[in-house]
C-alpha cells in the first residue's frame, strides 16, 4: 500500500470509514437537532443581528432555567426548523406597555441597549399571563402593526442563540 494511502486511510481502512460514519452522524444530529444553523431573513432584529447572516441556534440554552429579559429567542414558527428570532421584554407576571417608543415594565421605563435610532411605539398597558412571554425584534423603526412582537407560549421558545 502506497505511504499516501496509509496516511488517509490508515492500516485498517474499514475503522477509519466506519469511525468517519458515526463521526459524520453524531455532527448530523448535534447540528440538526442541538446546535442548528440559523439563516437571519429580515430586518426585524437590526441592527443586532444582520438580515442574511448565519447564526447558531442554542436548543438547549433554556432546557434548564427560563428565558430572561434582554436575551435573544428562537420562536418555533409552523413546523420544527424554521423560526423568528425576537428579544425577550416582557417576563410572565409582568405589565408591558410602549409610550412614545419606550418600553415600560410595570409602570417604569426599562433602557434599551441594543435599540438603534427612535420609535413611535405605543401600546398601553398588557398583562403577560404566566407561561407567556412578550417579544419583539430590535428593529423599532418598522411600526409596531408590521412587526411580529407581542405574546408567545413558553412552549413556543425553542431555545436561543449560541452565536
Amino acid at each position: 500500500m502506497p505511504t499516501w494511502s496509509i496516511w488517509l486511510w490508515g492500516r485498517r481502512p474499514h475503522v477509519t470509514l466506519l469511525r468517519a460514519a458515526v463521526l459524520g452522524t453524531a455532527l448530523y444530529l448535534v447540528g440538526r437537532y442541538a446546535f442548528p444553523p440559523v439563516h437571519v431573513s429580515g430586518l426585524s432584529m437590526e441592527p443586532t443581528v444582520h438580515d442574511g447572516t448565519w447564526r447558531i441556534g442554542n436548543k438547549l440554552k433554556f432546557h434548564n432555567r427560563d428565558p430572561q429579559r434582554g436575551e435573544l429567542v428562537m420562536i418555533r414558527m409552523a413546523g420544527w426548523h424554521a423560526y423568528y428570532l425576537k428579544r425577550v421584554l416582557g417576563l410572565p407576571g409582568e405589565t408591558i406597555a410602549f409610550r412614545s417608543g419606550a418600553l415600560l415594565i410595570n409602570g417604569h421605563v426599562v433602557p434599551e441597549p441594543y435599540v438603534d435610532g427612535t420609535s413611535d411605539w405605543a401600546l398601553n398597558p398588557t398583562r403577560v399571563p404566566e407561561g407567556e412571554y412578550f417579544v419583539a425584534g430590535d428593529n423599532r423603526a418598522v411600526p409596531l402593526p408590521a412587526h411580529k412582537a407581542g405574546l408567545t407560549r413558553r412552549s413556543d421558545i425553542a431555545g436561543g442563540l449560541l452565536w
